[in-house]
């Protein structure tokens, strides 16, 4: 009898050992787990502690068509010398407002011979004129490019660099970046500027018919339309060295479509689909000469919704409705095109913001008699009539309201849409600080 209790007093001490083991191991393990879990957590910045670091407003506008007479109403017969600062007269409240405006220069720069179409060679003053107003980089590849020849090619990109000024699409020397990363209030923001034209089997390219030279054809920013896979491997490569520069964002202006055409083609649409795809969060279209839609295009590949305006039209020009005897102004129109990044406590940077304001060409005659072109941007929230003096223009008021008109009439539909994008994404991400 003796024998079995302490048999059964050893089976039970037993027992509770196990027992007892059995719950520090339990609690042992989801103690550890509950506190890997809290400091998981508290390892990364919730979505109720992400403050907003900083934004980086970009402005960008359309085409610097340096016609003749537009050179020539810029003539400054007293100085001997040339002044285009009534141009851009309007322009510096928005270009304040923005942290770096560009603007495409469409052409070269010419000391003497200046001209208009088909070969653009324009006043030095211009590049002056235009940095005055605000703006801090040129664009450079487009059609026009060559139009001063392998000489005026050089020059233009030495003047550029001699000013002090940004530009992209074309180089001094050949092992000089395609592309800019700039640091735009503490957003790194890469850029890049193309022209269409065509390449052939040397490499050799031309633009507007125009061989640009072995030389230089490694010195502009060419793509060709026949050799799209060509193209898409160049910008992989391109894109992914500007994100080992730090590059949080990535804008690429591209001189593409039809002139005079209101809408967009198909070989725009597939090229925009493909640098979506490769990770472009903004696309900039010019060329055209008019203004052209707005579009948000989607990507499942890199997951980016990236914002494309196909064309910004012209920012100056003397393509005048009566003069090119059409029968609408579309190309007295452009646009200013803005948009913003914002970077966050948690390092994360996302398109904040899009907008536009339309431009128009205003053409008036001084009492002198001098012609005066000036880019005018349709402001909703300004009296039109006395913050940019359309008086002085016959029916100015009523030219403007139509050329708005014209350039909402393309634009609204596509800036919702892209508005709509931006603020859903927001909202999803952050919803603490962008509350539906």
């Amino acid at each position: 009898m003796k024998n079995k209790i302490v048999h059964r007093m050893v089976l039970i001490g037993a027992l509770v050992v196990l027992l007892f083991l059995a719950i520090f191991s339990i609690k042992h393990f989801f103690g550890s787990r509950g506190e890997n879990t809290f400091n998981e957590v508290n390892s990364k910045p919730s979505a109720v502690n992400v403050k907003v670091v900083s934004t980086a407003k970009i402005l960008s506008t359309g085409d610097l068509l340096m016609h003749l007479p537009v050179i020539t109403s810029s003539y400054d017969a007293n100085q001997k010398t040339y002044n285009f600062e009534k141009i851009f007269t309007h322009l510096s409240t928005y270009t304040s407002k923005s942290d770096y405006s560009v603007i495409n220069m469409e052409g070269t720069l010419a000391e003497s011979g200046f001209s208009g179409y088909p070969a653009f060679k324009c006043p030095d003053n211009l590049i002056d004129s235009a940095k005055a107003a605000g703006f801090n980089m040129f664009l450079t590849a487009n059609n026009h490019a060559n139009d001063g020849g392998p000489n005026g090619f050089k020059r233009t990109a030495e003047v550029l660099r001699s000013k002090n000024v940004d530009f992209i699409g074309t180089r001094i020397n050949e092992n000089d970046k395609k592309y800019i990363v700039k640091d735009i209030n503490g957003i790194k923001v890469g850029m890049v500027n193309y022209t269409y034209g065509t390449i052939n089997d040397s490499g050799v390219s031309s633009v507007n018919g125009i061989p640009t030279g072995v030389h230089n054809s490694k010195l502009l920013n060419v793509f060709d339309y026949n050799k799209l896979d060509a193209f898409y491997a160049e910008q992989q490569k391109i894109i992914e060295e500007m994100k080992k520069f730090g590059a949080e964002k990535i804008i690429y202006f591209i001189h593409w479509g039809d002139e005079y055409q209101l809408k967009e083609n198909k070989l725009q649409q597939g090229i925009a689909r493909k640098l979506s795809d490769l990770g472009v969060d903004v696309i900039v279209g010019g060329h055209p000469h008019v203004v052209q839609p707005m579009d948000t295009i989607h990507s499942d590949i890199s997951g980016k919704d990236t914002i494309c305006i196909y064309s910004v039209g012209n920012a100056i020009s003397n393509q005048r409705k009566e003069r090119m005897n059409l029968k609408t102004g579309h190309t007295e129109d452009g646009v200013l095109f803005l948009v913003s990044f914002t970077k966050y406590s948690d390092g994360n940077v996302l398109t904040s913001g899009v907008d536009v304001i339309p431009t128009w060409v205003n053409l008036y005659t001084e009492k002198n008699e001098k012609n005066v072109y000036q880019i005018v941007p349709l402001d909703k929230n300004r009296d039109w009539a006395s913050s940019f003096g359309l008086s002085a223009t016959p029916n100015g008021v009523k030219q403007a309201n139509a050329s708005y008109e014209r350039t909402m009439n393309l634009l609204s539909r596509g800036l919702k849409k892209s508005q709509g994008v931006i603020s859903e994404a927001l909202s999803n991400v952050y919803p603490e600080i962008y509350k539906k």
